[in-house]
């Protein structure tokens, strides 16, 4: 299979990223996929921006491994405890709509 033809990199980014986050990615960088992300993740200009978006930079690395793994890419595991940045994790992810 084509990575370009796999339907991870379609998902929306607001329904496995915590709301806040996915939000300000879609405004700042025009973020809207699992596929965006990498893309803005892989752009080294963009990295930067990205990281700022979250609440540590090793939260923002943390994320990009987690969907590249989705993909079958492998990534080396991060060291430390990395602050929830997933929906599931987000008490508000039940009650809020997504936008």
């Amino acid at each position: 299979m084509n990575m370009t033809d796999n339907p991870i990199l379609d998902i929306p980014f607001t329904e496995v990223m915590r709301l806040e986050i996915a939000l300000s990615l879609r405004h700042m960088l025009q973020v809207y996929t699992v596929g965006h992300f990498l893309a803005a993740w892989r752009n080294p200009r963009q990295q930067k921006s990205v990281e700022q978006c979250f609440d540590s930079p090793l939260q923002a690395r943390h994320a990009a491994a987690t969907c590249a793994t989705w993909l079958g890419i492998g990534m080396p595991p991060a060291h430390g405890s990395v602050r929830a940045w997933w929906r599931c994790d987000d008490p508000s992810a039940a009650a809020a709509p997504i936008v």
